[in-house]
């Protein structure tokens, strides 16, 4: 059972955003980006896309050490075993890119041994026990995120 102490702490924290001007309600604020968090269904990667797309966002893509530090903890607080990351290598074998953009990233955080799924794991996902990065089917259901700069929502 969490302490009553504990329980508080994820309330303000998951509470945080609604306290910040700037994100519409149910977003949650982190520097200059808003982060929506799925709720209780998982979806195969393109449907997570399209989702994110139809909240004019796109599935989180980790640029840094901080960035990638706080979402994981904000997973942790819900649950989520593993989350799906904006990034594919579904229109090149190997070369992962922003599923957004098609811009190869500049921060990576792979497990030692990943990608290593072939043409069968074509998409990423953060694994939140482990801290690291893997490739999976697209066709799997995983936890999503989304996330839009902090002027870019109505």
């Amino acid at each position: 059972m969490e302490s009553p102490r504990s329980l508080l702490l994820c309330l303000i924290t998951i509470g945080l955003g609604t306290l910040i001007e700037g994100c519409d309600d149910g977003w949650v604020p982190y520097k200059n980006n808003c982060y929506w968090f799925s709720r209780g269904t998982d979806l195969v990667f393109h449907n997570a896309v399209n989702t994110c797309s139809d909240k004019g966002s796109h599935l989180i893509e980790l640029k840094n050490t901080s960035e990638e530090k706080w979402a994981l903890l904000q997973s942790l607080i819900r649950r989520y075993g593993h989350v799906w990351l904006g990034l594919t290598d579904v229109s090149r074998e190997g070369r992962y890119v922003y599923s957004s953009t098609g811009v190869k990233p500049r921060y990576l955080n792979w497990h030692r041994t990943e990608p290593a799924g072939g043409k069968g794991e074509n998409c990423a996902v953060l694994v939140t026990t482990q801290r690291v990065w893997h490739d999976y089917p697209c066709t799997s259901k995983m936890s999503y995120v989304c996330c839009v700069a902090l002027n870019s929502l109505d």
